[in-house]
């Protein structure tokens, strides 16, 4: 019966194991002569000779990570079973990998972190998507919080109830090319299809821009050297576009 025990055990093990999202390292050139690898709970800077110049290794998995500029790391710690985060911490690179803020957000269910610079000042906001009610709002939603990182702590800049429209993700975009970044959404339709919506900063909070035709869905946004890509379902096929303004209409296109 023991044995039988340890056998079903082996095998759960085995199911969990292979359910685990696979994270592959990740290598970006953050300055002129600069590399920083983030894999899995661990952060290495290497030079332009592929030689190690720094690292460390967190207690905590890092769920979500942006590097605003080329001399620090933002990042949303958390285990690796939870589907929130649970620290906001903020790095110097500058040679070395040093911690200079670090904040425990679990209260607001962190699930999203990433930088951009709204209002043209030069300096990057950082957002926490978080998940949580707000006073003027009293339902369980995803929220796009936004603060100024001064004197190294985050100071609230922004943290209104909502988008104009549930939505399934977020992130910052110089989309129109004007210098200063927009919020660019994955939002959900009354008939359930998406779109993509975008922001604008506008001095006390986010005005409505640009916005998509609708699909029977996207998913999975991410913002390349500046260009955004999603995955878009529609009319049975599937396929990875390039998402951009033409003519004042976003445009989302097919990539081959």
């Amino acid at each position: 019966m023991a044995r039988r025990y340890y056998i079903i055990g082996i095998l759960i093990i085995i199911i969990v194991l292979l359910f685990i999202p696979k994270t592959k390292e990740e290598m970006y050139k953050y300055d002129n002569n600069s590399y920083i690898s983030i894999h899995k709970n661990k952060i290495t800077i290497y030079n332009d000779k592929n030689e190690e110049m720094d690292t460390l290794t967190l207690k905590e998995g890092i769920k979500e990570y942006s590097i605003p500029t080329s001399s620090q790391l933002v990042l949303l710690t958390g285990g690796n079973f939870s589907k929130y985060g649970k620290d906001v911490v903020v790095f110097s690179l500058d040679g070395e990998i040093k911690e200079m803020y670090r904040e425990d957000f679990s209260r607001l269910k962190p699930w999203k972190i990433t930088t951009g610079d709204i209002d043209g000042d030069g300096k990057c906001e950082v957002s926490i998507g978080v998940y949580k009610k707000t006073p003027f709002h009293q339902v369980m939603a995803k929220r796009p919080f936004i603060y100024s990182f001064e004197n190294n702590k985050l100071v609230p800049k922004w943290r209104g109830s909502r988008l104009s429209k549930p939505f399934t993700d977020y992130d910052f975009c110089d989309i129109d090319g004007d210098g200063i970044d927009e919020i660019v959404s994955i939002e959900i339709l009354e008939d359930n299809k998406k779109v993509i919506n975008t922001y604008k900063w506008e001095g006390f909070g986010f005005e409505g821009f640009l916005h998509s035709k609708s699909f029977e869905d996207v998913k999975k946004l991410t913002v390349k050297r500046g260009i955004i890509y999603v995955e878009v379902k529609d009319k049975g096929f599937k396929y990875l576009a390039r998402v951009e303004i033409e003519n004042n209409n976003i445009k989302i296109e097919r990539v081959n």
